[in-house]
Formats: structure tokens, sequence, C-alpha cells
């Protein structure tokens, strides 16, 4: 765990070394990189891995509001850089796999491959991202979570007794932070650009997905040239939490099959 310094601020980063190939996992929208530490604690001993809180999430530091989806993907790309990783595959959730799509499309040479998980390249409708700065802005992030959660997660997880740590891990989030967040979301759309990502991709879904529902995914699937879908059954919007053994199964298969 370790600052790396960025003209907006400071920003929390996680990295552990390897011979294997180099993973750069990116989170979603209220959470931090906790939100992997299932699933990499079940990849191979000599991979390495790169995680980031976002801007105004976890450890790092609430940047002014105005930037957008690529600046966030260049906050992503100076930390790959720092850590010197010449070619990676990315791990993305929600606003992390638009951010990996980014990404893609920037700095195409060195990104092996995919895994979006729950995203798209279009995150619904800017009138409702507007809509969920307005609440957050009358009501507070405390009053928002509890509305969120149902969206996050599937029936089981919602009945986990892990499930209000997460709660409370988004209610802290910092609000300007998460409004700048929200309003990048807003304003993306790379639907007519999937075509130029020709890296092999793995886009996960889940059957209780409220955020990107399946057909959803299964749309951003089937516009990416090179993609396969897996539908897990029993989750929502947060795969990696809610069951990261069948999440790091399949990962760990993909990257088999597509490292260099």
């Amino acid at each position: 765990m370790y600052a790396l310094k960025q003209d907006w601020g400071t920003m929390h980063v996680s990295r552990k070394d390897g011979d294997g190939p180099a993973l750069v996992f990116i989170n979603s929208l209220g959470t931090d990189l906790r939100m992997w530490d299932a699933v990499c604690a079940l990849l191979p001993s000599d991979w390495a891995t790169l995680r980031m809180d976002k801007r105004g999430h976890g450890l790092s530091e609430t940047a002014p509001s105005g930037y957008g989806i690529p600046d966030l993907a260049g906050d992503v790309i100076a930390a790959i850089d720092d850590a010197g990783f010449e070619n990676v595959i990315l791990v993305g959730c929600s606003i992390g796999g638009l951010i990996a799509q980014h990404i893609a499309l920037m700095i195409p040479e060195r990104v092996t491959g995919l895994v979006l998980s729950n995203t798209a390249s279009m995150l619904g409708a800017a009138e409702g991202w507007h809509a969920r700065i307005d609440g957050v802005r009358e009501n507070g992030m405390a009053a928002m979570a509890d509305g969120i959660l149902p969206r996050w997660f599937g029936p089981k997880m919602l009945e986990n007794a892990d499930a209000p740590l997460w709660r409370t891990l988004l209610a802290r989030t910092d609000a300007e932070g998460y409004i700048a967040t929200c309003a990048a979301i807003a304003g993306t759309d790379i639907t007519d650009r999937l075509g130029e990502i020709a890296q092999p991709a793995l886009v996960f879904g889940g059957k209780h997905d409220l955020a990107t529902p399946p057909e959803v995914v299964e749309a951003l699937a089937r516009a990416l040239p090179r993609a396969d879908l897996v539908m897990f059954e029993d989750t929502g919007h947060l795969p990696a939490i809610e069951a990261p053994v069948a999440f790091a199964d399949a990962l760990v298969k993909f990257v088999e099959r597509n490292a260099q």
C-alpha cells in the first residue's frame, strides 16, 4: 500500500509484484480496492496485481469536480506506469469496467485482455445520474445507501452477515467525490467505439443485477469483437464480492488463455 501523487491529489495504490501476468483491478462506484480482496487471494501466487482507490473513494483524496472517465483512466495508466507494468490485463467492475474500456482504447498496445464485470459502454441515462446527485446533495450518502444495496447484491448476499459492512463503506464515501464520479458517468457513451477494442474480453453479468441488468451486459458482449460471456445465476452487481470463487476461477482460466 502506498501513495501516488497526482496533479489532483494523492491516490491510494496497492501493488503485488510477481513474475506472472500483471492484472489491474478497477473498482465500482462507492467501493474501494478492498472489493477485490477475496478474488486476489485466490489468484496464483506469482501473478502481479495492481489496485487503486478512485478519486474521492477509499484512502484517495477527493479531486476538484469537472473530470471525466478519460481522466479516471489516466489515473489508472499513471499507476500502471509507476508500477513498471508493460502489458496488463484489466479487470473492472461497473464504472471500473467503463474505465477499462477507455484504457483499452487509449493504450491498446499495452492491454492484453479485459475482464469486464457488470458494466456497459454507457451506464444508464444521464437523467438518472443527475437525480442521484440531487439525492445525495439533499439527503447525504447514508440515506442513499439503503436503496443502493439491493441494486448491488442478489438475495443471497443481502442475507449475508457481511452485507451491512458494504453498506457502511458506501455510506462513508466522500459525498463530493461520489457526486463528481456520478457526473463523469453521466457524460459518457462509447458505444460507437466498441468495435475498436480488439483485445479478447471476458464479460461477467449477474441474473439479479439491477444496476446493469443481464440484457445490458449481454449487449456489451455482443458488441465487442472478441468477447465471451459468463452470467452468474445467484449474484447481483458485484460478483467479485458475492461469488469470489466462481469469479476467480473464470478469471484465471481467461488469463491463462490470453496472457502474453
